[in-house]
């Protein structure tokens, strides 16, 4: 039918048509979206849940170690009660994912998984609970126990793959409805309009009409452009904390971590400046470690703890405006003119506050992205707290908690690796061999704390007349051994006569009421007292009883090898 002779009434009926349809779709389209939308985020909140599952792995497995290597009972609670939180969240998981059979079977196959690893270090705790010692690791143990490592790792694998392929299904659904949204409404609006327009001429009601069903889609297409430009921010979010969770959980120490926050604090919050705070063990002064971007108002450099208001109320703290209003006592007045918003995120782990991150911003009002400044604050707070456990279990591991000195596991670790780098090197190796003289006698007349306080005092005056390269270790009761790289004989008799001398210097208790003691030493040589740290060691041994058969306090020097 040519154009003219339609009539205004038919071009109205056909624009309704047009713009019924094209709500309907609209609609359609948009509880797709919606469905697609709470399906993304199940399936981020599904991914968070194999996240903390994952977490809570490696929580109990250090706990449990923690256990053996140190004896914590507080350990062996904590082992417990994370087995049982990783029961619970395990179950939530396989809850959520039972809509999917196949990530049903996955997350079956998973918590299998999980019963099978924290058996071992069930057995292990137990052991070492009836006999004291840890189990022997035996070949065959640590074969199941990485197998075991890595069939849980494989089941994570799998599962957390699968959520990420329905992630990314879902997304791409989403997307395709917006476009084809975009693209229906591309088509029917402007043909639309022109049937409208051609009625307009004759009929001004229909005309209005037109115009508030124009407005009416107009609305309804900003209303979800909005909602797909923040399903996108969403998931730029998302990916960006899984990113980062990642780059955290391979640190290996506290300045990895301020390194790796920094550079993600300045990517992902553009034009806003920031200080990290650690609070120091003493809990009695935190201390700026890290700090990025141009301070916009004064900060103390070594606060109290108290001094922030977040750690008094454990929560975020923000501030509208810097020059208004309560602040924090560790930040001061901005000295221009222009307005400073500010925030403070407390960083708790394990129910410690161990730091907090103040955050500046030109303007007035609440950070942007404040949510996910939180999560990332949250995600730091936990890779701190392990970094922290990691190295506190790696001195534990290393360190005679009596004297301060490293062990005798360490020494004999250190030993060969010190042979092998003055070989190379082509230089000598000194190992003195050191006794407190009659100590048995002094335990005895003066009793086993006091007889401590005697090797303390002992190995803090041995590691201060250490060189930064030297390795001062506790053999074993009142027996210390130092290990002197690229030192020869003469250097070492000058070092062990020190030694001696500042032993007799020592004074235990106050003046005249304990006798003072002496050490006898024994120094043996590499190469000429032998390439290997047992033969250099048992040189020393033999050059230490010669000594103590001469009359003690005094330095022997251990007999060549004879062929």
């Amino acid at each position: 039918m040519p154009l003219k002779r339609i009539s205004p009434l038919r071009g109205f009926i056909a624009a309704a048509v047009i713009l019924v349809a094209l709500g309907v779709y609209v609609v359609a389209n948009a509880v797709s979206l919606a469905s697609d939308y709470r399906w993304v985020n199940h399936t981020h909140a599904t991914l968070n849940l194999i996240s903390q599952v994952e977490a809570l792995k490696h929580q109990a497995i250090a706990e449990s170690r923690g256990y053996i290597l140190a004896g914590s009972n507080e350990s062996r609670d904590n082992f417990w009660k994370v087995e049982g939180q990783l029961q619970r969240e395990m179950d939530s998981l396989v809850g959520m994912v039972i809509d999917n059979p196949a990530q049903h079977r996955r997350s079956i196959r998973l918590r299998e998984a999980l019963e099978r690893r924290l058996a071992i270090s069930s057995d292990a705790m137990a052991f070492y609970a009836s006999r004291g010692v840890a189990p022997a690791l035996s070949d065959a143990r640590t074969q199941m126990i990485r197998a075991r490592e890595a069939d849980v790792g494989l089941r994570l694998g799998e599962l957390r793959q699968g959520e990420q392929a329905l992630l990314s299904a879902r997304s791409r659904s989403a997307e395709r409805a917006a476009w084809l949204m975009l693209l229906a409404a591309g088509i029917g609006i402007p043909l639309s309009l022109f049937l409208v327009g051609h009625a307009h001429r004759l009929l001004a009601r229909e005309n209005r009409e037109r115009t508030q069903a124009q407005a009416a889609a107009s609305a309804s297409n900003a209303e979800l452009s909005r909602t797909v430009s923040q399903l996108a921010h969403l998931s730029d979010s998302m990916a960006a904390l899984s990113t980062y969770s990642g780059m955290l959980q391979g640190a290996s120490d506290a300045q990895e971590l301020y390194e790796i926050s920094v550079t993600t604090f300045r990517k992902l919050l553009p034009g806003t400046s920031g200080f990290l705070y650690v609070i120091r063990a003493s809990r009695d002064q935190a201390e700026l470690v890290a700090r990025w971007g141009e301070g916009l108002a004064p900060t103390d450099p070594a606060p109290a703890p108290h001094a922030c208001w977040s750690v008094r109320r454990n929560a975020a703290f923000a501030v509208d405006d810097l020059r208004h209003g309560l602040r924090c006592p560790h930040t001061g007045r901005p000295p221009g003119a222009e307005e400073v918003m500010g925030l403070c995120i407390p960083l708790s782990a394990q129910g410690e506050v161990v730091g907090w991150i103040s955050l500046q911003r030109l303007g007035q009002g609440r950070i942007p992205d404040e949510s996910l400044a939180i999560s990332l604050c949250e995600q730091f707070s936990l890779a701190l707290a392990n970094v922290r456990l990691k190295e506190s279990l790696q001195h534990q591991a290393i360190r005679d908690p009596l004297t301060g000195l490293f062990n005798r596991r360490y020494l004999e670790e250190s030993l060969s690796r010190e042979i092998a780098r003055c070989e190379r090197r082509r230089q000598p190796l000194a190992v003195l061999m050191l006794d407190v003289d009659h100590f048995k006698a002094f335990n005895d007349r003066h009793g086993h704390a006091t007889g401590d306080i005697a090797l303390a005092a002992f190995g803090s005056m041995l590691q201060a007349k250490c060189r930064a390269e030297d390795i001062a270790c506790r053999y074993g009761g009142e027996e210390f051994t130092l290990i002197l790289p690229e030192t020869d004989l003469a250097t070492a008799l000058e070092r062990a006569e020190e030694i001696r001398a500042g032993a007799a210097l020592l004074r235990i208790g106050p003046p005249g009421t304990l006798p003072r003691i002496t050490v006898s030493i024994g120094v043996a040589l590499m190469p000429e007292h032998g390439n290997v740290g047992l033969e250099l060691m048992r040189a020393g041994d033999m050059a230490l009883y010669r000594a103590k058969h001469e009359g003690r306090d005094r330095v022997a020097v251990a007999e060549a090898e004879t062929a």
